[in-house]
């Protein structure tokens, strides 16, 4: 037990060492050599900010988001709710594995379906605004207000 805390320990000293001065480094470049000027969404860990757009194209992006945010709202319920029949499934003294099999594939399916959404999404706003967004997982960390 003390030898695995002494790796991890060793491992996450490591991963401070490499990666954060790197990290700084990205952090310290000026966004112009970190990102092309125009009109690209930047992704930050706080959101998603536009950079270089216009407050119009911000509103059509606005729009168009809201288009689809009552579809994404319950693609996400649906999903959350079908993780709580999967947990309830597995936190069973004896699990079913067929049962949890099937509803790991209907999760599956939305998430599918979501992404689908989003693909739509995202072309729609490039193609009438010329603005191009990087996919997220989740399209309610992904809308702007």
């Amino acid at each position: 037990m003390k030898r695995s805390i002494s790796l991890m320990a060793a491992a996450a000293a490591a991963l401070c060492l490499f990666a954060f001065p790197a990290f700084a480094q990205q952090m310290r470049a000026p966004a112009s050599s970190a990102m092309p000027a125009g009109q690209v969404m930047e992704n930050h860990n706080s959101g998603m900010s536009l950079l270089g757009v216009s407050p119009e194209k911000r509103e059509s992006i606005r729009l168009i988001q809201n288009g689809y945010r009552d579809k994404l709202f319950r693609l996400h319920q649906d999903i959350y709710a079908k993780n709580a029949a999967l947990n309830a499934i597995m936190l069973q003294p004896q699990p079913d594995p067929i049962a949890a099999k099937a509803v790991s594939r209907e999760i599956a399916a939305l998430k599918v379906e979501e992404m689908d959404l989003l693909i739509e999404m995202h072309t729609r706003i490039a193609r009438e605004t010329g603005v191009r967004m990087p996919m997220n997982t989740g399209a309610d960390r992904m809308m702007t207000n």
